[in-house]
């Protein structure tokens, strides 16, 4: 049995392109995660959540090399054809069928970029009537600790849509001293 008939540029040239795109994917990671380490000491009034980011790029860049190595597999070629030439349908399908975890990641995307407020910071969010610390941000969710010490998990959905002000830096109004006459 020839091993060379299983894919398409042969079996050598197949654990080649495996192993170069693994460095490449394992490169990938690590330069992300010290870039965000990086980011977030440099800029500490700005920090990213690093698991969100982390995350966002390992499920990407694995997704993309599943791709690479399991076109180069003949038996899968009729599969990855399949794949390839309904992937406008299936992502549309996709996207009907997750629309609302699809728009909590994208919003939680933007409020990473955006930046509203920070991990750590002190927010109240007026139509929900919820005032807390932000403990964490997801793709799908941001979590708060009230005052009362419970904790809220709110979807970025909405945290993308209601006003949030943010109360880390409030200056607290200064007394007016009343002259006595």
């Amino acid at each position: 049995m020839n091993l060379d008939n299983f894919f398409v540029n042969g079996f050598k040239n197949f654990v080649i392109l495996v192993v170069i795109v693994s460095i490449i994917c394992s490169a990938i990671w690590l330069s992300v995660d010290k870039n965000v380490d990086r980011y977030n000491k440099t800029h500490p009034d700005r920090a990213v959540s690093k698991r969100f980011v982390t995350s966002a790029v390992r499920f990407a860049y694995t997704l993309f090399g599943i791709l690479i190595v399991s076109s180069q597999i003949k038996p899968l070629e009729p599969v990855m054809e399949i794949l390839f030439s309904a992937g406008g349908v299936l992502a549309i399908c996709t996207t009907f069928a997750a629309r609302e975890s699809l728009s909590n990641y994208i919003a939680g995307f933007l409020l990473a970029m955006h930046e509203p407020f920070k991990i750590g910071e002190t927010i109240y969010l007026k139509a929900l009537d919820i005032k807390g610390v932000v403990k964490d941000i997801t793709f799908r969710h941001t979590v708060i600790e009230t005052e009362s010490g419970s904790v809220v998990t709110v979807p970025n959905a909405i945290m993308n849509s209601i006003s949030i002000e943010d109360l880390t830096n409030v200056k607290k109004p200064k007394k007016k001293k009343t002259s006595s006459k």
